[in-house]
């Protein structure tokens, strides 16, 4: 059986579509299309599923978690299937997109938490979601100001020390004190380019 040129064609862009995410070097995409891949969301009174939304994410569905108000910051909690390929992604980039129910930028918080046997990496950015989906991205180098234990900023050294034996992985979800509703979707893991 001869393919002519067209269906060759057709067929590779069908197989550069199912492999679309290596070949832009992505290791992990959440977009919760149809659950809640496995996310948790952690603090206030322990780990429990977010709530999964089919619509109204940037492309599709979304996870949320509504805060109990009871003291702690409230994190997104990513499953042992995204911690386990952060080794992975030494040296590129951890993207997601983030939208709550108030425009109140809130209170300052590590907005990404990597905690490891060697110690704990915390990263804040200088400003907080709005009620629109609101685009997050942070490398995972010594060039990106990531602090070391709560304390200095981490070296190469000990960023790498972490990111080889993670074990977890948190975004923040909570940006004011009180009843909030805080929304993630889109996240990605990337290699270094």
């Amino acid at each position: 059986m001869r393919l002519r040129l067209t269906h060759v064609v057709f067929l590779a862009a069908i197989l550069a579509g199912c492999n679309g995410a290596r070949a832009r070097g992505d290791i992990i995409l959440n977009d919760f299309s149809s659950s809640s891949e496995g996310w948790l969301v952690a603090g206030d009174t322990g780990p429990t599923p977010p709530k999964f939304h089919s619509a109204g994410g940037r492309s599709g569905g979304y996870i949320s978690n509504t805060d109990e108000a009871v003291g702690e910051t409230w994190y997104f909690q990513a499953p042992a299937t995204v911690v386990a390929q952060l080794p992975a992604a030494e040296g590129g980039r951890i993207e997601y997109s983030l939208m709550q129910d108030s425009a109140d930028a809130g209170f300052p918080d590590d907005d990404v938490v990597i905690v490891g046997e060697a110690g704990r990496l915390s990263y804040r950015f200088d400003y907080a979601p709005g009620t629109l989906w609101t685009d997050f991205s942070v490398v995972l180098s010594e060039s990106a100001n990531w602090r070391w234990n709560w304390n200095a900023r981490a070296t190469a050294a000990q960023i790498h020390s972490v990111l080889t034996k993670p074990s977890r992985l948190e975004i923040r979800g909570e940006y004011r004190t009180g009843d909030d509703t805080g929304g993630m979707d889109h996240f990605l893991l990337k290699r270094p380019s």
